[in-house]
């Protein structure tokens, strides 16, 4: 298992490139965020996903039957839910081999339509996700996330 994640973007591609593609859903539950990648990724992802929308990101919920939510802190402390996507296996924009999609759809909210994670197991509890933003044609700026099940 890998404990120590690599920082730079091009390290992280490769171990996303590198890992299993996946054969099934995530498992249910909630899935919290690491932000990965170099230090001044990490400072401004939270950030620019807030402008999106999205303050206090945490992470993701998935359910069984591939929907998901995100998660962001509620003014009491504890998780909302927001913004709900369909959560399907298709081919990377980044290699074409299979990867776990979540996606908002066309009817999602802006800019949120245009985004697309794709996600990697690298074992039982943690996911290696790319977010790309407007199409295939984003996967070299395509910006790396870990996600551990909670």
């Amino acid at each position: 298992m890998t404990t120590t994640l690599p920082t730079s973007l091009g390290r992280l591609r490769t171990l996303f490139s590198e890992t299993s593609p996946p054969t099934t859903l995530p498992a249910p539950g909630d899935y919290l965020i690491t932000f990965v990648g170099p230090a001044p990724l990490k400072a401004v992802a939270p950030r620019a996903i807030a402008l999106g929308g999205m303050r206090g990101w945490r992470g993701k919920r998935f359910a069984a039957d591939g929907d998901a939510v995100n998660l962001v802190d509620d003014a009491d402390g504890s998780l909302r839910e927001l913004m709900p996507m369909q959560v399907t296996l298709e081919p990377s924009w980044l290699d074409g081999r299979p990867v776990i999609v979540c996606s908002y759809g066309q009817d999602g909210p802006m800019p949120w339509r245009w985004v697309r994670d794709e996600f990697r197991a690298l074992d039982d509890h943690r996911l290696l996700g790319l977010t790309f933003a407007g199409g295939r044609w984003s996967a070299p700026l395509a910006a790396p996330l870990l996600l551990t099940r909670s």
